[in-house]
């Protein structure tokens, strides 16, 4: 099992997923959340069940987001009306006034 993300890294993902505000969507998790009826909301809230209950948030890097390559972002695996999810998040200029999570795919586990 790959490493779980930093702690530190895990509560900054959880502060902004309770502010729906500081949550951006990529056009591909639009199209996601879309295509299965989901709002921003229902993730914002599922990344927060998850990370209270102790689920894995796993780090990887950025291969191919634009202007975000090299980065770092963080899969999980929540539940959203009943079924898995998975989900890529990246924290973005953190500490700024700009600071956001960039919520990067949101699609049923397969």
């Amino acid at each position: 099992m790959a490493a779980a993300a930093d702690p530190q890294i895990v509560q900054e993902i959880r502060r902004l997923a309770v502010a729906p505000t500081k949550v951006l969507l990529s056009a591909t998790a639009f199209s996601d959340l879309a295509a299965r009826q989901l709002t921003k909301a229902d993730v914002c809230d599922s990344i927060v069940h998850w990370i209270d209950a102790g689920g894995r948030v796993k780090p990887t890097v950025l291969h191919s987001f634009p202007g975000l390559q090299g980065a770092w972002a963080y899969e999980m695996k929540p539940r959203l009306r009943g079924r898995l999810y998975y989900l890529k998040v990246a924290l973005v200029k953190l500490q700024e006034s700009t600071e956001h999570l960039l919520l990067i795919s949101a699609h049923p586990d397969h």
